[in-house]
């Protein structure tokens, strides 16, 4: 009989630990919790496997260390999310214990018996069915055809053009799913779309529907967490930690806007929501959907492999037409504050017609930073490589790196003294709504970024005044344009698209191309044709001239041969080695030892040691290595060579990581 058991730790250790078993516990089963010796202190661990310890000598057995206590009666993980943690932590080359761990609710993580958390009972969203979902003859050919394959795994791709009505076809497949007694999961990219999703899906079905996102309480992270282990919730809208949560019966994941950088991890366990997706469904023989306008460049690879099937949505839901777009050359009308002149007359005849406008700008804050005219000073944050934003609400300079913060005082800025003329550079959101209100003081505005929605509350109240018609111009950051479906939204204006016309990241024009069109399509999606303005100081660039003559659609196919000549991903793949140091030589030597140990193997190749975009953060300084190589397998193998070069090392002074598919180069 086994009277060994392996067990995995909340730790950034890359094996696991052996304990024996007191008698009593020999049909003690994988996938419990159980508090253990480690070390001076106890911890809690999870069961992975069991081994009979009649192969080990006698030594091996007196040394190990007996299990204090068994948390759980029943398995807290099934084999299925156990299997799939497995395979998480081999590819993206992190710690088991800690992948294990991400995919239990915090208060479980603390060793707490489910039996003794008091849970809200059943809360989820029951709605009324107020009328049938009707579809149109493009999403009824696409239903027909997703229906004929729902018992085994394929992934699809429903590209649509924005306001295609991609989220109808969802609610329809989801009805005819949840109608044999299934559940599904619904992943999208941001917290702030799980509520306007939530409140499209109840109003054509009568299912219980839950949300999923990091800014839950840890109780009711555990209810859902709970309830959708025992099958009681149907559909379960979350961000990308939802992708590793318990189903008694799952038949379907969507992945929305599956473009969306936010899908990726940029810390600690570096996961793609969607490639997690993509692999449980694999795993439980289930069909995958991916939902975009402008699918990433791996999944339109992967469709052109026949590894994808692909369909299109070419109308919009509601028969409007795409919006018009007009360029402002802001060489010529130069800006103030942010609003060109023509920008401006747009916005006040929209206005007049009682239209809803919304404004892109892809900074919070004032400005970028502040500058003195006369000695030539710069807001410069001294513990990074980095310049510190200004906060006019809370007249604070504020480094978005490491978060130092201090407050604005004019006087004890620069050298000038008295004579400093201290300007703002660059633009942010609250400069933008300045300049709103000068223009235009008895509108209704509202600056939609991550200092004024703070909470799911005021995501909500946002949602809502939109959608009611209670504001007349918005102006925000990403947050604002993310899948967002604004009725009345008939104007938007991208403030400044140039620096993301000029990125050294080989991605970068491939996210300016969905950024364009994913905030264009934001406008006139329900009753009018839309207009876009885009401001730009290279309104002749590539990248603009070809989205406007023929669309993402032929940019992204024109962009993928460059790929393919450059063997940039998807015709390569890659890793990222990231170090920090108190020290800048040391964790570039640290970089250049791997580099030199490594290098001779000819399936992959070295690029760098470089500065990290942001060289110096909080004190440390950070040095990147992107290896690269034309085959999965032989990247993953030198990943893994790579992380065990560096653990037998044991080095104290740097600290590094292995981000494997990474999204952000620089």
């Amino acid at each position: 009989m086994a009277n060994i058991v392996n067990v995995v730790l909340d730790i950034p250790i890359y094996h696991s630990f052996d304990y024996s078993l007191p008698k009593g516990m020999q049909k003690l089963q994988s996938g419990v919790r159980v508090e253990v010796p480690f070390g001076k202190r106890k911890s809690i661990g999870l069961v992975i496997s069991k081994k009979n310890g009649a192969s080990l000598n006698n030594n091996d057995k007196f040394s190990l260390k007996e299990i204090i206590s068994v948390i759980d009666k029943e398995p807290i993980l099934d084999k299925s999310i156990m299997n799939l943690c497995e395979w998480s932590a081999d590819y993206y080359q992190y710690p088991l214990g800690q992948v294990i761990f991400t995919a239990i609710p915090p208060i479980l993580r603390k060793g707490r018996l489910i039996q003794s958390i008091k849970e809200k009972k059943n809360d989820c969203i029951i709605s009324n069915i107020k009328k049938p979902i009707k579809l149109n003859d493009e999403q009824n050919a696409i239903f027909s055809q997703i229906i004929k394959n729902l018992n085994k795994f394929k992934s699809y791709v429903i590209e649509g053009i924005t306001g295609s009505g991609k989220t109808e076809l969802y609610i329809k497949i989801s009805e005819y799913i949840l109608s044999q007694n299934s559940q599904i999961l619904i992943i999208v990219p941001e917290i702030n779309l799980t509520p306007q999703t939530v409140q499209r899906f109840q109003k054509y079905l009568n299912y219980n529907i839950e949300t999923y996102h990091s800014s839950l309480t840890e109780s009711k992270k555990l209810g859902i967490w709970s309830r959708c282990k025992k099958g009681e919730i149907d559909i379960v809208i979350g961000t990308r930690s939802s992708s590793f949560l318990p189903f008694k019966n799952l038949s379907l994941i969507i992945v929305d806007e599956e473009h969306d950088s936010s899908l990726k991890q940029q810390e600690k366990f570096r996961y793609h929501a969607r490639d997690i997706a993509i692999v449980r469904a694999m795993k439980s023989n289930i069909p995958v959907i991916l939902g975009s306008a402008t699918p990433s460049f791996e999944t339109l690879q992967n469709c052109h492999n026949n590894k994808f099937i692909k369909y299109e949505l070419t109308k919009r839901y509601h028969k409007t037409a795409l919006p018009k777009i007009m360029i402002i050359d802001t060489n010529i009308d130069e800006p103030i504050d942010g609003i060109s002149s023509e920008l401006e007359k747009n916005i006040k005849s929209e206005l007049k017609d009682k239209k809803q406008i919304l404004l892109y700008i892809g900074r919070r804050g004032f400005s970028h930073a502040l500058m003195c005219k006369n000695c030539d000073w710069i807001s410069k944050c001294h513990k990074c490589d980095s310049y510190m934003t200004y906060h006019d609400v809370s007249k604070t300079l504020w480094c978005h790196y490491c978060g130092y913060r201090k407050k604005f005082s004019q006087k004890k800025l620069c050298d000038c003294q008295e004579n400093c003329n201290i300007v703002p550079v660059g633009y942010g959101t609250e400069r933008i709504e300045r300049r709103l209100n000068d223009l235009f003081p008895d509108a209704r505005i509202m600056r939609v970024d991550s200092d004024t929605i703070t909470n799911n509350k005021k995501l909500i109240e946002f949602v809502d005044k939109t959608n009611t018609g209670k504001i007349d111009i918005l102006v925000g950051t990403q947050m604002l344009v993310k899948g967002h479906d604004f009725p009345n939204v008939s104007l938007v204006g991208i403030i400044d698209i140039d620096s993301g016309l000029f990125s050294l990241d080989f991605r970068g024009l491939e996210k300016t191309a969905q950024l364009i069109t994913q905030v264009s399509g934001r406008s006139g999606r329900h009753n009018v044709q839309g207009k876009v303005i885009i401001q730009t100081r290279k309104p002749n660039h590539h990248l603009i001239l070809e989205l406007l003559k023929n669309g993402y659609k032929n940019f992204s196919a024109k962009a993928l041969v460059e790929r393919k000549e450059a063997s940039l991903p998807p015709f390569s793949y890659i890793a990222l080695l990231r170090s920090s140091s108190y020290k800048k030589n040391d964790c570039q030597n640290f970089l250049e030892n791997i580099k030199n140990y490594f290098q001779n193997d000819s399936n992959v190749n070295f690029f760098g040691p470089a500065p990290a975009p942001i060289a110096k953060k909080n004190n440390k300084y950070s040095y990147q290595m992107m290896i690269s190589s034309l085959n999965r397998k032989f990247l993953l193998l030198k990943s893994y060579q790579i992380r065990e070069y560096i653990l037998k090392r044991k080095l104290n002074n740097i600290k590094w990581s292995i981000d494997i598919d990474p999204i952000d180069l620089y």
